[in-house]
């Protein structure tokens, strides 16, 4: 009698730990499933986040482009002034030379995809991704020094704006663009006009528009790697 009282004790222990098992390992392959549909939509999320990426960077780089090529038409203009090879008549035109720092084409950068990447970034702590990281500090790190040198260019525009109107007669006619016979003499007449338009030249073609080529270099780099993801 205690014998077969042991054996069906033994009996139902091992039924319960047989049940207990086949729980944990349900468990185990929910929360295996539950992760694996985690990790696809988080894969899914990003290749989306990429592609907006990769639209915003094309598009930006377009427009560089655009201004890489306005700007290598006037400087010949820029080359004429700094050598003094321009007379009065030549400003007095109402041509290029006269607006030659008078105004500047402008950038806006589409950041809508650097911003979800940085906010995916943020709330996936253990995503590592190097494509991921790339893209921040790419964004970071130009967005920063484009900054600081359009900020440079943009005071030494409001320099010579606020200087010559406060300080030149000849501002009214040379701004309503009716006489620019005042602005002509100042122009050909001592240094300050060459000095200033070789600041500008500075700040622009050597210091802003190289960041900008760095921009588009690096872009491209990265619309390559995001390619290559989306073709995997």
């Amino acid at each position: 009698m205690n014998i077969l009282k042991s054996d069906n004790v033994r009996g139902y222990f091992i039924y319960a730990l047989g049940e207990v098992l086949l729980v944990v390992i349900g468990i185990l392959i929910a929360v295996s499933i539950n992760n694996w549909n985690e990790d696809r939509k988080e894969k899914a999320e990003l290749l989306s986040i990429y592609s907006v990426v990769k639209q915003d960077l094309a598009n930006d780089v377009a427009e560089i482009n655009d201004i890489l090529r306005q700007h290598s038409q006037i400087e010949p203009v820029f080359n004429q002034i700094l050598e003094d090879s321009l007379s009065y008549d030549d400003f007095n035109k109402m041509g290029l030379p006269s607006f030659v720092i008078l105004g500047y084409p402008e950038i806006s950068f589409d950041q809508r995809g650097f911003h979800l990447l940085r906010d995916f970034n943020a709330s996936n702590e253990g995503n590592q991704d190097s494509t991921v990281v790339s893209i921040i500090e790419f964004y970071t790190e130009r967005m920063l020094e484009i900054k600081v040198d359009d900020d440079f260019r943009a005071q030494d525009f409001e320099d010579n704006y606020i200087y010559w109107k406060n300080n030149h007669s000849w501002w009214n006619e040379y701004v309503t663009m009716r006489d620019f016979s005042g602005f002509a003499t100042y122009a050909t007449t001592g240094s300050d006009y060459k000095n200033r338009v070789a600041s500008f030249y500075f700040l622009t073609y050597q210091v802003y528009l190289p960041e900008l080529q760095l921009f588009v270099e690096q872009a491209k780099e990265l619309i390559s790697d995001i390619e290559k993801i989306e073709t995997n």
